[in-house]
């Protein structure tokens, strides 16, 4: 070593030893800085994967919590329904997905959306290539995602819509207003009064929802131009695979 002056040797096992039997660490120390951060802006192999993988999780992130809520608010209206026959049951059954572990629900569903075997493909009337074709993969994605999510916003509109004052809407109909002037008049914005910091929350949570994409389909399929980023990776995946499956 030039800093100390020991001499380190080829012990025939793999490292470097000293005389009196210490070995020298394997790797060393650099000063990086902001390189990783500039290599970002001025280097296209990083660049162009990080921009594709950035737009596609804001992509995924939205998508998943906008369908989920709407999705979820007009269940929970339906239930609402004081005339509903059955209500209990219907609500315990759309609330199943939100009961079962996500990671055993998602490689449940990566084994029914497979090309080969898969139950979805032999009910549809033609095969689409969920897990190996770019599109196709983004949106099996965002659909499994908006099963897993969907349960969560039926609970809380079910439970904002419990505290929105029936007062309000009487008064609103009264006044001539129609089911879907009360709906947007007054309904939809005094529970969004409620729901907004949920909204916020579920997309900061998709933003990195790490589960639901590379245990579905590993980020994959591969691109052309780059060979660590996939087609459905987002940015906390890129990251994993950068930081510990590119080197393997």
């Amino acid at each position: 070593a030039t800093d100390t002056g020991v001499a380190y040797r080829d012990n025939g096992r793999g490292s470097f030893e000293s005389a009196d039997g210490e070995q020298l660490v394997v790797g060393w120390r650099e000063y990086i800085g902001f390189e990783n951060f500039t290599a970002v802006v001025t280097n296209p192999l990083v660049r162009q994967p990080f921009l594709r993988a950035f737009v596609w999780t804001i992509g995924f992130a939205g998508s998943t919590v906008l369908i989920s809520f709407a999705i979820g608010l007009f269940l929970a209206k339906v239930i609402d329904k004081q005339n509903l026959r059955g209500k209990k049951f219907y609500r315990s059954m759309l609330v199943i997905p939100y009961a079962i572990p996500g990671f055993l629900s998602l490689l449940v569903f990566r084994g029914l959306l497979n090309d080969d075997y898969g139950l979805i493909n032999k009910l549809l009337p033609f095969d689409p290539p969920w897990l190996f074709d770019p599109w196709w993969a983004r949106l099996s994605v965002i659909l499994v995602s908006v099963w897993l999510t969907t349960p969560y916003f039926l609970l809380v509109c079910m439970g904002a819509l419990q505290s929105i004052p029936a007062e309000l809407v009487e008064a609103a109909r009264v006044d001539g207003a129609g089911r879907w002037q009360v709906f947007r008049k007054v309904t939809l914005p005094l529970l969004l009064v409620v729901v907004t910091p949920l909204l916020i929350a579920s997309f900061a949570y998709n933003f990195n929802n790490f589960n639901n994409v590379y245990v579905l389909t590993g980020g994959g399929p591969s691109t052309d131009d780059q060979a660590v980023a996939g087609a459905t990776d987002i940015l906390i995946s890129y990251t994993y695979k950068l930081a510990f499956d590119s080197g393997k």
